[in-house]
């Protein structure tokens, strides 16, 4: 790969590629592959596919933009996420876990929050300067002609890539939105006060018996809060304002304005968006590729249902996309993606409703707050645990219920008042 580029310049604006032919269907330059959405798997997608050398389009109208993630990359992984220092807001030092009365918080080491605007403009910055060309056109039509695609009328590719998020244009074309029940529902604030402290929280329970959490991510100069349940669960924006009141008591006085109990006023900001979040492994079952055609990233369904992170499958995703592309076999996607990551999704999605339901919490929080269980929990939230996760745990429980009989605590766990 070649050695990262530090410098900074505009896109180039896409050049001239439509030659009038009579009164016939203009003719177009037919390039390599159309990649459909800027975010981090398509960029990853373009840049993939340029050092390789095929000539690539990246479509994405809407930069500059700010997107409604927390921007957290996973500590599993980090190490080929290529985030550049200035597009890091600040070094996690700590990810806890909160349940009734109880908080589990494990010291991390290499965590990384990204201010997602800066980190996704420098990543389409690199598929640019790898030689991927920027349209900067939103995407509303695609025709099959062929052996090509057809796009907007006036561009042609041999091969299209699908990045365009959770239910763009590319997901809808081919395979239909995602229904709603295997949505997660995601949105928040960006509360204008400096972090105290590094710490990503994240809050279970808060609405009883639901699948989902509310998070607090510290930034350089504020705070994400929010929440991400399953889409139509009631009493998500409720659940949220009430810990906004209770972590910092105020109330709200203009849109986008909260007014503290010391009378300071910050910004509150709100945001939103929707994260696939699969109820049902025989999802992961749908192929995502075609003839001629990838979908990657949110667009193809690839988040973890449980927690809704996604940015590793995404970036990673792109890429195989692009390697399938350059084996000129878009169908191989289905290969290579379920060798490196399908396992994780499909045992999230079995999972998944039996994590969040009230009893598992409760015993899941009584043994990973004894010193049996709890180093597990640190090596596994720091990415350092090598072996099976699972059977671990199973071998330790035995003497972890002890400890709770007896009980015995980690001395890193707290008890919330």
């Amino acid at each position: 790969m070649p050695a990262r580029v530090t410098h900074h310049r505009l896109p180039p604006e896409v050049p001239p590629l439509t030659f009038l032919a009579g009164a016939g269907r203009p003719v177009v330059e037919i390039v390599d592959l159309a990649v459909i959405g800027g975010g981090p798997a398509g960029s990853s997608a373009a840049r993939e596919s340029s050092e390789r050398g095929l000539s690539t389009l990246l479509f994405d109208h809407a930069y500059p933009r700010r997107k409604a993630c927390g921007g957290g990359l996973p500590v599993k992984g980090i190490e080929w996420m290529d985030a550049p220092e200035d597009a890091i807001e600040c070094t996690m030092t700590s990810i806890s876990f909160a349940y009734g009365g109880t908080k589990l918080k494990v010291p991390v080491k290499n965590g990384k929050m990204v201010r997602r605007d800066d980190w996704d403009y420098y990543l389409l910055r690199r598929a640019i300067e790898a030689g991927a060309t920027h349209v900067k056109e939103k995407v509303k039509q695609l025709e099959r002609d062929g052996d090509t695609w057809l796009i907007n009328g006036k561009y042609r590719s041999r091969y299209l890539i699908g990045a365009d998020g959770v239910n763009g244009f590319t997901r809808r074309h081919f395979l239909g939105p995602i229904p709603r029940e295997h949505l997660f529902a995601a949105s928040g604030y960006y509360l204008g006060l400096k972090p105290a402290e590094n710490e990503v929280e994240f809050i279970l329970g808060a609405i009883p018996g639901e699948e989902g959490y509310l998070w607090i991510f510290p930034k350089a100069d504020h705070y994400n809060i929010g929440y991400c349940y399953n889409a139509g669960t009631p009493g998500m924006k409720e659940a949220l304002e009430k810990l906004l009141h209770e972590r910092w008591p105020g109330e709200f006085t203009n849109p986008g304005r909260y007014k503290l109990a010391s009378g300071d006023e910050v910004d509150c900001i709100r945001f939103g968006s929707a994260i696939p979040s699969y109820n049902d492994p025989k999802l992961f079952d749908e192929p995502v590729s075609g003839d001629g055609w990838i979908l990657a990233g949110d667009a193809a369904g690839h988040v973890n249902p449980i927690h809704g992170e996604g940015l590793n499958h995404a970036v990673l995703g792109g890429r195989l996309a692009a390697q399938a592309v350059y084996e000129e076999d878009p169908t191989l996607f289905e290969k290579y993606w379920r060798e490196h990551y399908a396992h994780d999704m499909y045992r999230a999605a079995k999972t998944k409703h039996r994590i969040y339901r009230p009893f598992f919490m409760r015993i899941g929080f009584a043994l990973g707050r004894t010193p049996a269980v709890f180093g597990l929990l640190s090596t596994l939230t720091q990415g350092e645990y090598e072996g099976k996760a699972t059977r671990a745990f199973y071998l330790r429980a035995p003497l972890a219920a002890l400890q709770v009989l007896f009980g015995m605590r980690h001395r890193d766990v707290r008890t919330l008042a």
